[in-house]
């Protein structure tokens, strides 16, 4: 499969963020791949340098805007700048995860040796998908059926499939 950069960068994000696939994590991990990951993890941690920046800089705006409107401006500034802080807070916490993810695409690079995938984040990719699955049946009103029941048993370590009958669907 061929992706264009967009494509393969949103990919890499979304791989950090341990919301691919199996499948697509496969395609990453393929040796022509390597170089093409790193330089896309390089982009992304520029681009999140960048905004973590950039909020700074707005904050200190808005801290001088606000002061301007006198005691409204205040309460306003304070508002702002727990909203700003939260968003630091939420991009520097990403941006480490991908300087982590950066570094083991170099190991990799310089050993020759895919990175081992934890069995975990797989695990975990699909348990988000059952939950999701779960949430998205409630939100859209629909009815949940046997199946989907012993879906969601697995998530309590329940294997309910075998109690699934034509009559329960």
């Amino acid at each position: 499969m061929i992706l264009n950069d967009d494509a393969f960068a949103q990919m890499v994000a979304e791989e950090v963020k341990n919301k691919l696939s199996p499948a697509q994590r496969e395609l990453l991990v393929e040796a022509h791949n390597w170089d093409r990951w790193q330089r896309a993890l390089e982009v992304l941690v520029r681009n999140l340098q960048s905004q973590i920046e950039n909020i700074g800089v707005d904050a200190e705006a808005d801290a001088n805007r606000y002061a301007a409107l006198g005691r409204e401006g205040k309460k306003l500034a304070r508002e702002a700048e727990s909203a700003y802080g939260n968003r630091q807070t939420k991009i520097e916490r990403f941006k480490f995860h991908v300087d982590k993810r950066l570094d083991q695409v170099k190991i990799m690079i310089e050993t020759g040796r895919p990175i081992e995938m934890n069995p975990f984040e797989t695990v975990n990719f699909y348990r988000r998908a059952i939950l999701r699955h779960r949430d998205m049946l409630i939100e859209y009103d629909m009815e949940d059926t046997a199946i989907d029941r012993a879906l969601w048993a697995t998530l309590d370590n329940k294997w309910e499939f075998d109690r699934v009958t034509s009559d329960a669907l």
